[in-house]
């Protein structure tokens, strides 16, 4: 027979100042839920959606128990969301595994679910690399799989975060499902993106191979998530099947990071107002909403003492899967069941409160940005005035032509044609010709004209004609022989 041991890790990270993840790690069932929406919005989806998705499977440990499982959690978080304005727009990714039955050969059968783009990896410890076997459901991901990017393009493209399915924006989900046939032995990784978008493949895979502890190996790879920047929040749960006598559930859960019960924060300012908002992308379709009042995010009751407590982040971003067989030999995968979603994406929320705005628009930056705008003012004027009380003598279409401004142009001020002469090059002299080519200045109108008529007349003065040359002289010779 075989059993399931779970450890769960996660931290805020350095940039975010609230933590909504949410992760679940019980001795039948591990998820995590990277949750999104103003306010608190994103904590209480990622809450609502693990309790939920813990209740309502323990009163069917199935594949279909599991995918019901995941539809009541949609269903909870589209209540709340409905019924509270104050969270209005918010939404969750949700991953889960869980353990739904021993086959006879002694394998652990597994169900796997995945909503957005929270992951799960399996670890082959011989080639020392992870398998990952969810898709995300994100508009770069589909562009991926359709050829249009690249993964190198993917993880820097600027809409990497948008996501196309998503828990309790719609009254109806359709996850997707696979079911595992995995060898006592085998270890499983459940992470948010947090994780992923600071370590690659190759990294958690050597920490997971590495680290035969998967407590250890939880907080490792955390702690590696950070050491890299950790922008966001970052949730992990390492999943070991070991081989046993007997597969018994325990009843202990952890839930991290854990909320006393009855106890309240204020909400920080960074994050007081609306940061994004789930908006569908197509008409709605019949909506069934069931009729069970809302359950509380926050159990009534302490958790149990095996309870955690650690900081968590969610964004997100994904694709819809579209692929039947998880790249693993020990894993057998399912298609997903029913057809996909309604499209839906995050957007940045318009609202804002009133405070913020003033307090972003100080005296102070409107005093700097007067400044500013004076200074480069300024400087662009004594440019204009340089350049248009310059003037300089050059050649234009094989003609001797004056120019205002500077030769070859002044930032993005071009010389401008003033008068254009009838005298080409032929008419001066060669070393001359050299000077207008490059460009000969002077310091007004009248100047440039004067030069011109210089470098006219002085190639008449050096070089005179031919023929009035020679009737000179012989003038002079016949007056030499009279005398």
């Amino acid at each position: 027979m075989s059993r399931l041991r779970t450890a769960a890790a996660t931290d805020t990270g350095y940039l975010r100042v609230t933590n909504q993840d949410v992760a679940l790690a019980t001795s039948d069932l591990a998820a995590v839920a990277d949750g999104m929406g103003g306010h608190l919005g994103g904590e209480v989806a990622a809450r609502i959606a693990v309790y939920e998705l813990l209740e309502t499977y323990r009163r069917d440990r199935t594949t279909d128990g599991l995918l019901a499982a995941v539809n009541e959690a949609n269903a909870a978080v589209y209540r709340r969301s409905k019924a509270d304005r104050n969270v209005r727009g918010m939404g969750t990714t949700l991953t889960a595994a869980a353990f739904i039955g021993d086959e006879p050969d002694g394998k652990l059968q597994l169900a796997l679910v995945n909503v957005g783009d929270s992951r799960a990896y399996l670890l082959d410890p011989k080639a020392r690399a992870v398998h990952r076997l969810t898709e995300d459901h994100s508009v770069v991901e589909e562009m991926v799989r359709s050829g249009e990017l690249t993964p190198e393009e993917a993880a820097v493209h600027p809409h990497r975060h948008i996501l196309t399915r998503v828990i309790g924006v719609e009254p109806s989900i359709e996850p997707d499902c696979w079911e595992l046939d995995l060898e006592p032995g085998s270890r499983l990784l459940l992470c948010s993106d947090g994780l992923t978008n600071e370590l690659d493949e190759q990294d958690i895979a050597n920490v997971l191979a590495d680290e035969a502890d998967a407590d250890k190996a939880a907080k490792e790879l955390v702690r590696l998530a950070l050491l890299r920047g950790g922008i966001d929040n970052v949730t992990v749960v390492v999943l070991d099947v070991l081989a046993g006598e007997s597969s018994a559930v325990s009843d202990d859960v952890i839930v991290i990071p854990e909320v006393v019960p009855g106890s309240s924060r204020p909400v920080p300012e960074a994050e007081a107002a609306p940061i994004t908002e789930v908006v569908a992308l197509t008409p709605a379709f019949g909506e069934k909403v069931p009729s069970a009042p809302a359950p509380d995010p926050v159990p009534a009751t302490p958790r149990p003492a095996g309870e955690q407590v650690a900081p968590v982040d969610s964004q997100g971003s994904s694709a819809v899967p579209k692929t039947t067989a998880v790249p693993h030999k020990a894993a057998a995968a399912a298609a997903p069941k029913g057809p996909h979603g309604r499209p839906m994406v995050l957007v940045p929320s318009t609202k804002r409160r009133k405070e913020q705005r003033d307090r972003l628009f100080t005296i102070r930056v409107a005093l700097f940005v007067l400044v500013f705008v004076g200074v480069l003012g300024s400087t662009a004027g004594v440019v204009v005035w340089f350049d248009k009380a310059s003037f300089f003598v050059g050649l234009d279409h094989g003609y001797v032509t004056i120019f205002q401004g500077r030769p070859g142009g002044l930032l993005w001020i071009q010389p401008s044609v003033v008068e254009r002469t009838t005298i080409t090059p032929a008419d001066l002299l060669a070393s001359n010709v050299v000077y207008l080519q490059q460009g000969m200045e002077e310091s007004s109108y009248q100047a440039a004209r004067n030069l011109v008529r210089s470098l006219s007349l002085e190639h008449l003065v050096i070089v005179p004609s031919g023929s009035t040359t020679t009737t000179t002289v012989r003038t002079r010779s016949t007056t030499v022989q009279n005398k």
